[in-house]
């Protein structure tokens, strides 16, 4: 985020700290240029990176569609009045009542990897449209989403005939090739297995409309990451020559709202242990920066001055030692009530973000 424009001092007066600055501009960019990089694609983007109102409203209105994994994320787009068409509920594994409770309220496509989700679906919401999720086997991402969900490319004509012996609309196939993948050949790969499973389907005279290509898309951090642009392009040729006629979804989620944030903390404690510099700042692994936990996020640590840095240690608040957000960082001299900023926090921060020791969590502000 630029922060020429932003008064930091008057920002923290005002709403304290800690403080997530949310862009709606910068969101609405990252949006825009990354529909630009997949043109043709209908971006669906996944709530859970960051479900904050305001933030999904912005999205809504520059024409995003939305991929939720429950159903409490349902009716949060639902009290935005984001349209049930505009949802595709994508988590694989979901409760009855779920199921049949987003169904009733216009969501009519659900995802799956199993027979016994299939059978709740067919139960739940009988005339629905299904997608296949299938598994990924990605050694170049850092949230390895395979791990957990997604069948295998031999196991899954049998799944989507299942399908339609149950009475659902077999609407095509999806995948995820997990969380910062750092280069594009995951999706060439599973492009070509997809277009396999379409020919297959299409010979046995139910052909499939709808291949999902899910998310993973990176952002740079403290590591240089490709360009929205450069990442996409072999993507989208590879694409273009095995689907032509054929939709394409995807579910961005890092990619649109990570570097739309800042999150502003504050020193509230210093003490020297074993000869290293240690601050405790207002927020930490059990808050906004939780991600350094779940998803081995480098985030790039700030402050207004820069001179003559020095090794520390930064801790959170809590009472737990293993709320320690960074050994042998390099910061210039601080003293309690200083500011030190964190960029690109807009995803998976203030989601993960909890009340432990009932210190409460990051305000959010939306600017521009």
């Amino acid at each position: 985020m630029d922060l020429s424009n932003l008064d930091l001092t008057k920002l923290v007066t005002e709403h304290g700290t800690p403080l997530v600055v949310i862009s709606k501009r910068e969101l609405t960019e990252n949006f825009r240029h990354l529909q630009a990089a997949l043109p043709g694609i209908r971006l669906h983007y996944a709530v859970k990176a960051n479900p904050t109102p305001d933030l999904l409203q912005v999205l809504g209105d520059a024409g995003s569609g939305f991929d939720i994994a429950s159903l409490g994320e349902f009716n949060r787009l639902s009290a935005l009045g984001i349209p049930a068409k505009d949802i595709i509920y994508t988590n694989p594994i979901k409760r009855l009542s779920e199921i049949e409770s987003a169904y009733k309220a216009g969501v009519d496509t659900f995802f799956y990897d199993n027979l016994s989700e299939l059978d709740k679906i067919a139960e739940a919401a009988p005339s629905a449209q299904v997608m296949l999720r299938l598994s990924v086997n990605n050694p170049n991402c850092v949230v390895d989403l395979g791990a957990k969900f997604g069948c295998t490319h031999h196991e899954a004509e049998a799944l989507l005939m299942a399908a339609l012996e149950r009475g659902l609309t077999t609407r095509g196939l999806c995948f995820h090739v997990g969380s910062q993948t750092s280069i594009p050949i995951p999706y060439l790969e599973m492009t070509v297995v997809c277009r396999d499973l379409f020919n297959k389907m299409a010979l046995a005279g139910h052909p499939l409309r709808t291949l999902d290509i899910g998310g993973g898309f990176p952002v740079s951090y403290k590591t240089p990451m490709m360009s929205p642009d450069s990442f996409c392009k072999p993507i989208r040729e590879t694409i273009r020559g095995y689907f032509p006629n054929t939709e394409i979804i995807a579910e961005p989620g890092r990619a649109i709202c990570a570097t739309a944030a800042l999150l502003i903390m504050r020193v509230i404690g210093k003490s020297r242990r074993q000869g290293i510099t240690w601050y405790y700042l207002d927020d930490g692994l059990y808050g906004t920066l939780s991600g350094l936990v779940f998803d081995k996020t480098n985030y790039d640590f700030q402050c207004v001055g820069t001179e003559n840095p020095e090794p520390c240690v930064l801790a959170g608040p809590t009472c737990d030692s293993f709320d320690i957000i960074a050994k042998n960082e390099f910061m210039p001299r601080l003293e309690v009530e200083d500011m030190v900023l964190v960029h690109n926090v807009g995803a998976y921060s203030t989601a993960h973000a909890t009340r432990f020791n009932d210190i409460p969590q990051a305000k959010i502000l939306m600017i521009d």
